[in-house]
């Protein structure tokens, strides 16, 4: 186990409670605020053309997989919500996607470990199975969290 060497930053008041309260809502300490905060602005501050049309312009690896990401869990999610007029094949295949995706950002990121993906896989499929809004609830925040953590890879 690594020791964290740990410093201190002065910052506003302000901007304290602000960090404050979102440690307290999301139940997090306050370094992980500050993580994310760090993640997002990293992955605004690449240069991605800023263009609607972008073929051919270079993007962080961040930027991409975060991208693929998200699309694959949204289309398990429309695959399952719809499920009534999807067959079960395409539902399977969308959960196919969306674990080759985790298994992307495991092997070429480094942004997750294989505990963590079967985790997030094995959410996904309770979920996709009961569809019960809690279960739906842990797999948001995990794959948000997932996000987050993309986004600052290079």
């Amino acid at each position: 186990m690594a020791r964290t060497d740990w410093g201190s930053i002065t910052v506003p008041s302000s901007l304290l409670r602000r960090i404050d309260k979102l440690a307290k809502n999301e139940g997090v300490p306050r370094h992980i605020i500050i993580a994310k905060a760090l993640s997002v602005y990293q992955g605004q501050m690449k240069n991605i053309g800023g263009t609607s049309y972008l073929k051919g312009k270079r993007h962080s690896k961040g930027m991409w997989y975060g991208w693929k990401l998200l699309l694959s869990y949204a289309e398990l999610r429309i695959s399952v919500k719809y499920r009534k007029c999807i067959p079960k094949t395409v539902r399977e295949k969308m959960l196919k996607y969306f674990e080759g995706t985790l298994w992307q950002i495991m092997t070429r990121l480094k942004a997750i470990s294989k505990e963590d993906a079967r985790k997030i896989l094995q959410t996904a499929k309770e979920w996709s199975e009961t569809q019960n809004n809690t279960t739906l609830y842990r797999l948001n925040d995990m794959v948000r969290e997932l996000f987050y953590r993309v986004l600052g890879a290079r």
